[in-house]
């Protein structure tokens, strides 16, 4: 026994397949954030102390992207489901503790401005951009102030997760390698 697609029965459930199939689907599309969780790695060591304040995500507030959105090239947004300055401050906290500075400074803060973080995923490859500037206060001043870039390209169809929180390691890295930086975290 053959089934009879052209029946009205079968066009009816047929219809009814894929529109149950489009909502579904489109359901998924709607809940378009993605989870983060930043992993400290850095095989650096450093001391010294530190407080880690705020960071502010200079495109979100010039109206370039969303608060949660990391800016790209291709088609689409990539929406976080914590603000990038969220993720980025919890990052160098985390990082810096796991390296070995102690995060309870009473005097010496630490904030910043992420300048641009940026996937340029146009093309066969992904180039990953971060720039932020830090600054160190200490007791109203200002005692350090840098701007640290990185750049970097990885397979378009890499881990994008694995390579988001690699690109944050490397910016956080080269401020802990900062002779500066670290001068000012041990009091000089």
């Amino acid at each position: 026994m053959s089934a009879n697609y052209s029946s009205p029965y079968m066009k009816t459930k047929t219809i009814m397949a894929l529109a149950g199939l489009s909502i579904a689907l489109s359901g998924c599309v709607m809940n378009n954030t993605v989870p983060i969780n930043y992993a400290p790695s850095s095989v650096l060591s450093a001391s010294g102390s530190v407080t880690v304040t705020d960071f502010s995500y200079l495109p979100a507030q010039t109206g370039k992207v969303q608060p949660n959105q990391v800016r790209n090239t291709a088609l689409g947004s990539i929406l976080f489901d914590q603000n990038v300055s969220t993720i980025f401050r919890d990052a160098v906290f985390k990082e810096l503790r796991f390296v070995g500075v102690n995060m309870n400074s009473v005097n010496r803060k630490l904030s910043g401005e992420i300048q641009e973080f940026l996937i340029d995923d146009l093309g066969f490859s992904v180039t990953w951009t971060l720039r932020v500037k830090y600054q160190v206060t200490d007791k109203g001043g200002v005692v350090y102030e840098q701007v640290k870039a990185t750049q970097r390209t990885t397979g378009k169809f890499g881990n994008p997760f694995g390579a988001i929180n690699e690109t944050i390691k490397l910016n956080i890295e080269e401020l802990i390698k900062d002779k500066d930086f670290l001068a000012v975290l041990n009091g000089g």
